[in-house]
């Protein structure tokens, strides 16, 4: 990925390279990439079709148990912390080996693998909460 180093800060598109600031400085990359429908329809992307309804399965996971913590975590996250927590759940969903690939899902799989997950990657929760808890997993509850 190119990084801007000018003094001219682009945001936005021109000709075929996007750019674009991040909380990395200010990129620019260049548009590409199969078409969604080809996507959609080519068998040779049934892969990749696969990987994306587990990855999407991770990110709704994800956001169910944010939503559960919300208040905790308002001022206790990093920028960062949704993209590890997906990357977690995706692993999570991996070890699912009751369901076929890309229909594998995060209540099958190994949910012990959240264990120790860092909400905040700099401020580690065991150095700001001196209170004894437990982590238990409920794999039986009502929505």
């Amino acid at each position: 990925m190119a990084k801007q180093k000018g003094i001219i800060k682009l945001d936005g598109a021109i000709g075929g390279i996007t750019f674009y600031k991040s909380q990395d400085g200010y990129l620019a990359r260049e548009k590409g990439g199969v078409s969604g429908d080809r996507i959609a329809n080519d068998p040779n992307f049934q892969r990749t079709r696969e990987n994306s309804e587990e990855f999407g399965r991770a990110g709704k996971a994800g956001k169910l148990l944010r939503n559960a913590i919300r208040a905790m975590l308002q001022n206790a996250s990093d920028s960062r912390m949704v993209s590890r927590l997906t990357q977690k759940m995706v692993e999570v969903i991996q070890e699912d080996t009751t369901n076929a690939r890309g229909l594998r899902n995060v209540i099958d799989g190994e949910a012990e693998l959240l264990e120790g997950f860092e909400f905040n990657i700099s401020g580690k929760l065991g150095t700001t909460l001196y209170a004894p808890f437990t982590a238990t997993i409920d794999r039986f509850f009502e929505v």
